[in-house]
């Protein structure tokens, strides 16, 4: 850390200067005139906000402001200032956003061919950025075989300071465009698989209607996938309890129903108390926590009984179209099976024992929450799920 400012002439007369800024490349600062009387900037690079240049010539005013301090703080790094001739000459080791956004595509695909296809470049161009990036910050960020990339501990730990700062400076952009009267940028998400497709599918038309600009990325996966490293805004999550470390906003709560076929239970009899479960060909739907695992409420206590039987499948649907079929006992979501319900095609078992535990939630990281486009997504959400009881 230089203990001195790092806007200084070398005779160390630091108040001998005096000049304006201009915010260039969203992140480098450029001197443009220098006379006497300024005081500098502090060893951290972050502006005095009692300096004149502030006053008398800068063009940065209101959130933009304060796009700097983000940006001076997470990202810029100085290395070096000289004043050689007049001229000022400032050495910094992250020159560009498109190199470290290409170093972060890179480690999380893993391969330069697929991030220069993925972004419309050619591989060498790729290797090209990688390489200077190496050079500037003087470590290799990765170790290279004729097969695969592997990440160094240096790159590692430049690939967790780069999600940070990209994340801060998507926030900054959401923060300006949240000044115009129309929503733009590109709005995030992460649904279950069958839940998305069953309630926000068919709501994501008039979303894009309401707010053209609006660009949507929706990824439809039974994984639970991290919101940091993938740059995910919002989550939409079936669960117990949320991470402390999120956000979590309630959407809806996620009632549960054990089913079968009256022919199955006619055959098998029907279970009176949770432990009958065990008796009966219970049919698995995997890809959660609780698999073979089914939980109920006894009492109003949570507890879980262990099941078997013939199938376990990835997808509710194909769970339901067995249990149609008379071939087992399932637990699942009572929205899937409430048109089954009603018309009598399946019949509820053992409604006492239902846990309601699990909820709906839209889960985000821990950033603004005046961010428009995070609202507006919310709202999204909220409407998507308001028929669920």
């Amino acid at each position: 850390m230089l203990r001195r400012p790092i806007w200084a002439h070398p005779s160390g007369d630091e108040g001998g200067l005096r000049g304006k800024l201009r915010f260039l490349d969203c992140f480098r600062f450029e001197r443009l005139h220098a006379d006497s009387g300024w005081t500098g900037l502090t060893c951290r690079g972050v502006p005095k906000r009692s300096c004149d240049p502030w006053r008398d010539g800068s063009y940065i005013e209101g959130q933009a402001l304060s796009l700097v301090w983000t940006l001076k703080e997470v990202l810029f790094v100085a290395n070096s200032v000289e004043l050689m001739d007049s001229r000022l000459v400032q050495s910094a080791i992250f020159k560009d956003l498109t190199s470290l956004r290409i170093f972060v595509r890179t480690v999380e695909i893993g391969n330069f061919s697929e991030v220069a296809r993925r972004i419309g470049v050619t591989p060498a161009m790729v290797s090209k950025r990688i390489a200077a990036l190496e050079q500037d910050v003087g470590q290799r960020l990765f170790n290279r075989d004729t097969r695969r990339l592997m990440i160094t501990e240096a790159g590692e730990r430049l690939y967790d300071h780069c999600m940070r700062a990209l994340l801060e400076l998507d926030q900054a952009a959401e923060e300006l465009s949240s000044m115009q009267d129309e929503l733009t940028g590109t709005l995030r998400l992460t649904v279950p698989a069958m839940l998305g497709r069953a309630f926000i599918a068919p709501q994501l038309p008039k979303l894009l209607k309401e707010h053209p600009k609006l660009t949507l990325n929706v990824n439809f996966s039974m994984a639970t996938i991290n919101l940091y490293e993938s740059r995910i805004d919002i989550a939409v999550r079936i669960a117990d309890t949320v991470d402390p470390g999120l956000i979590a906003v309630k959407l809806a709560p996620y009632r549960r129903v054990f089913c079968a076929t009256e022919a199955y239970l006619r055959k098998h009899g029907v279970p009176q108390v949770p432990s009958d479960l065990m008796a009966h060909n219970c049919l698995v739907t995997s890809g959660t926590t609780l698999d073979t695992r089914w939980p109920v409420q006894v009492n109003g206590e949570v507890s879980y009984v262990h099941v078997k039987g013939n199938l376990v499948a990835d997808h509710g649907k194909a769970v339901r179209y067995a249990c149609l079929e008379d071939i087992g006992v399932m637990m699942c979501a009572r929205w899937m099976v409430e048109e089954d319900l009603a018309a009598g095609r399946l019949v509820e078992v053992l409604p006492d024992y239902v846990p309601h535990n699990r909820f709906v939630y839209a889960v985000l990281l821990h950033r603004s929450n005046q961010s428009a486009k995070l609202k507006v997504g919310i709202e999204f959400l909220k409407r998507c799920f308001s028929d669920i009881q």
